[in-house]
């Protein structure tokens, strides 16, 4: 089966290429010649990452590409953390602002956390598949804390800040195999895999 990832991250196409089994071969838009940024407008990571999927579904249908792909897949991550009333949220990405960097995103979750005894956290990404024009939705979820300072030179993001439940070091600790089996791409990406499953 062959799905188009709507994302420009080359770190997501990576893990995603990862995780997903061989039988799923995974086209990113640069192959398929989507060069585009598609603006992030949901309010919910279920609203982007349909959005995202619906655009590149959107553009293949106009350039008539359909027949070259089975379908698309796009995701939206959000880091949740609890004594922040669940942000950054939807704002993940761009949390200390449009033009920040991943290491400005860390810095700022560390310094809203500074002195906070409950650290607790969670990733959830919500994927969305879309496969005959129809959209269908799964998410992944991991329960976590945020550490006390940056810890590991693996993975991205907020990677070297998020520990998962049930370890003692952060993501970016951790090899590539051991964070996408627990990861909430990980996850979602299963969950896609069962999906794709019950369609095919």
């Amino acid at each position: 089966m062959k799905l188009v990832f709507a994302s420009n991250n080359k770190h997501k196409l990576e893990e995603v290429r990862q995780i997903l089994p061989t039988n799923v071969e995974v086209i990113s838009l640069r192959e398929i010649g989507f060069v585009q940024d598609i603006d992030e407008t949901g309010t919910t990571l279920e609203e982007n990452s349909a959005l995202k999927a619906r655009e590149v579904w959107n553009w293949l249908t106009d350039n008539s590409l359909l027949d070259s792909v089975d379908g698309v897949f796009a995701d939206d991550t959000g880091l949740e953390i609890s004594a922040l009333g669940g942000a950054p949220g939807v704002r993940t990405a761009r949390w200390a602002g449009d033009e920040a960097c991943d290491m400005n995103n860390r810095q700022k979750a560390l310094h809203e956390l500074a002195g906070v005894k409950d650290r607790a956290a969670r990733f959830r990404t919500v994927v969305s598949l879309i496969i005959k024009g129809e959209m269908q939705q799964v998410e992944g979820i991991v329960n976590g804390e945020i550490a006390i300072e940056e810890e590991g030179d693996g993975g991205f993001g907020y990677d070297p800040v998020f520990i998962p439940e049930g370890y003692n070091n952060t993501f970016a600790s951790l090899s590539s195999e051991e964070k996408n089996a627990v990861s909430h791409r990980g996850r979602a990406m299963e969950a896609l895999r069962k999906l794709i499953d019950n369609i095919g």
